[in-house]
């Protein structure tokens, strides 16, 4: 205000006497001009403008945020869920033990996690799997024991301190202000030579945009403009979201009575409502669960039936002892907001994985699609997350400095 009115003055000053129609007719023309930068009469949207918006803060989003940011460009993280990890979720039951309801094992051909794990002295432990494991044909036959190893030989590993030490060291690297939680994003444009991502309650700027969240998710929420080419759009709606179909439930116990019986807590069953089972002991060696993918047909029985269920199950497998159970939790990705768009045909796994439309970049080269499900390597697993990362790490900063 105080430069419009010194410049006004200064305006004024200069005028003849002789021309005073024109003064004031200039005068009226220099009020409407300042009635539109007056604060009660424009409306201000909050917008912060940075270099590269990442939308997800799971595996490939923070690895991303974090190979970005040692580049030193801004770089600015927004997830519509109240934690990051997106897939990754070691949850914390009620006895305090660390159980897997997402993503949970590497394995030897994952190379580029390795590499990302050494990076950040992260390290792995085996799999237990000493001792005999249990097939079921049917609840009606009795489970088979089948001779197992007496050591932890098979090709299955966990990452020490669970599978969300990951994503909370990389996390940890980065400006947490950098990294914003609750942000649902419902639209990206194109203005001029920026981009605009607009939120439930925000609008973000930057000159380049990549998403994360699985293209399926991405395609069904968020509106583009301009808009997508209808292709990519058609390709994005059919690419499978890895685990969005899946549930995985655990069970935790004061003590792993199964290994004192021989056991390795393996069980693959035809049966149900787990299908598929693991020894999760946690990596200290003080709290203990069975965890494993369940049937997703249940998924939608009140979880007191579930539990129940599931309980039946494991003593019907492994004996009476399994009655004694600590606490039960499952999920069922299917239900997850931000992971699964709503009332969508089921797809086959890994269709349209790798696609070549993820290795374009669109609105005039300032968006990329990214995430698991869009590298052509290890599509789904944790090892295509890091390796799509890697990519667009490469990409986006091949593409800001030729500006």
């Amino acid at each position: 205000k105080t430069r419009l009115k010194s410049s006004k003055a200064n305006f004024n000053y200069k005028l003849s006497s002789r021309s005073k129609d024109y003064k004031i007719k200039l005068c009226s023309i220099w009020k409407r001009l300042t009635s539109y930068i007056h604060p009660t009469k424009v409306k201000i949207m909050a917008v912060e403008a940075t270099d590269v918006i990442i939308i997800g803060a799971g595996l490939t989003g923070l690895s991303l945020a974090y190979e970005l940011d040692q580049q030193g460009l801004d770089v600015l993280v927004l997830e519509a869920r109240d934690r990051i990890g997106g897939r990754i979720n070691t949850y914390t039951t009620s006895d305090g033990a660390p159980v897997e309801m997402g993503a949970t094992w590497f394995f030897p051909f994952f190379q580029n996690l390795f590499k990302k794990m050494k990076e950040h002295n992260l390290e792995l432990m085996p799999q237990y799997m000493k001792g005999d494991t249990f097939s079921e044909f049917s609840a009606r036959e009795a489970p088979r024991r089948s001779r197992g190893s007496v050591d932890d030989d098979s090709d299955m590993f966990r990452i020490k301190g669970g599978t969300s030490n990951i994503v909370n060291t990389l996390y940890s690297k980065l400006d947490p202000g950098k990294v914003l939680l609750k942000q649902v994003v419902t639209n990206i444009n194109k203005e001029d030579n920026r981009m605009v991502v607009v939120t439930k309650d925000k609008s973000y700027t930057a000159r380049k945009v990549v998403t994360t969240i699985p293209p399926q998710l991405l395609a069904h929420t968020v509106k583009f403009s301009p808009a997508l080419p209808s292709d990519v759009m058609e390709v994005t709606k059919r690419t499978h979201t890895w685990m969005g179909d899946s549930m995985k439930g655990a069970i935790t116990y004061a003590k792993p009575f199964w290994r004192e019986k021989g056991l390795a807590g393996a069980l693959y069953s035809n049966a149900g409502p787990f299908v598929q089972m693991y020894d999760q002991t946690s990596t200290d060696g003080t709290k203990f669960a069975l965890v494993g993918f369940m049937d997703e047909s249940i998924a939608n029985l009140p979880e007191k039936e579930r539990r129940q269920r599931a309980v039946k199950q494991l003593v019907r497998v492994f004996g009476k002892e399994a009655e004694n159970y600590l606490d039960y939790k499952d999920t069922f990705w299917g239900h997850e907001q931000f992971t699964m768009p709503r009332n969508v045909g089921r797809l086959s796994r890994h269709s349209n994985n790798g696609h070549s439309v993820y290795k374009k970049s669109y609105m005039g080269g300032s968006l990329y699609i990214g995430g698991t499900e869009t590298s052509s390597h290890a599509g789904g697993y944790m090892e295509g997350a890091v390796t799509s990362a890697t990519y667009l790490a490469k990409a986006v900063k091949d593409d800001l400095s030729k500006y």
